[in-house]
């Protein structure tokens, strides 16, 4: 709570930190047209990917004759198989507020407060157990405070650009179990720029993602590997999740509807689907 109040108030300080006219460097950018120096803005984000299993910890504890025994149900489920046979699907979405700075005409840093909506599935389906539907897949639901920050590298000329945005975020979140959700993610991008303030780009997105669940669950398994009985009960668990895929492409167009005003849309393709939508005031 501490962390999160000192972000906020961060962010919410960041306009009155220099005066309005604090655009350093100035007369390398020339001729060339400067945005206004402030942004606040709102941002929307989606994000449809596969994960992959980093590690994976599923212990129930049975009646023996000999006493209660501690049983690993992930290696009696899996049965010396890889985790990630295990189709696991995330979705995200998140709003943000989004403050930024032009420090330099090449750099700017920015910062974000919002809230993250998100749903992890896991389906057990591909390992062929006599499961009933209930059983057949796990869902993760969670929800909270994403915030973060990141700065933007930028050149071009008239008609072209370049630009590289790197962001971290961190999470505090609730739900069913305990949870976290962190991520780098770096975004090149290279576009025309048309004369009316318009720009499209091609670019990447690089997601270095860390998503962690540790709780309980209720389990009935029937018969499960080694011919080991397991009844409806809790099972403790705890499984690290990451990225499947490292990159995906993306679009996007930038439009300035006046010096103050401007909004970008961003679409990502391939295994990892995108969507970007951010409306933004600028002032000096």
């Amino acid at each position: 709570m501490k962390t999160r109040t000192l972000i906020i108030a961060a962010l919410l300080s960041l306009p009155f930190a220099a005066q309005a006219d604090a655009l350093f460097g100035n007369d390398m950018a020339r001729d060339r047209y400067l945005p206004r120096t402030w942004g606040i803005g709102i941002d929307y984000f989606n994000m449809s990917q596969p994960y992959q299993i980093d590690s994976l910890s599923l212990v129930d504890t049975l009646d023996t004759p000999g006493g209660p025994v501690p049983v690993d149900l992930a290696a009696a489920l899996l049965m010396g198989q890889d985790p990630n046979v295990l189709d696991i699907d995330n979705d995200i979405r998140h709003g943000d507020i989004k403050l930024d700075v032009w420090v330099l005409p090449f750099l700017n840093v920015f910062g974000i407060y919002g809230q993250i909506d998100g749903a992890t599935h896991i389906d057990l389906r591909v390992l062929n157990l006599p499961l009933p539907p209930q059983t057949n897949s796990l869902t993760i639901d969670y929800d909270g405070d994403v915030y973060g920050g990141g700065i933007v590298l930028a050149v071009g000329g008239d008609r072209w650009f370049g630009s590289v945005t790197a962001t971290v975020t961190d999470t505090s979140l609730s739900g069913d179990f305990k949870s976290s959700v962190g991520a780098t993610t770096i975004q090149p991008r290279i576009g025309l720029r048309f004369p009316d303030h318009t720009e499209i780009w091609l670019g990447g997105y690089f997601l270095d993602a860390d998503e962690k669940h540790s709780g309980t669950v209720d389990l009935d398994l029937g018969i499960v590997g080694g011919g080991l009985p397991v009844d409806a009960q809790d099972a403790v668990f705890a499984v690290d999740l990451s990225q499947q895929e490292d990159f995906n492409f993306s679009v996007g167009t930038h439009m300035m509807f006046s010096d103050a005003w401007e909004a970008t849309i961003e679409v990502g393709a391939g295994d990892r689907r995108t969507v970007l939508a951010n409306f933004t005031y600028r002032f000096d």
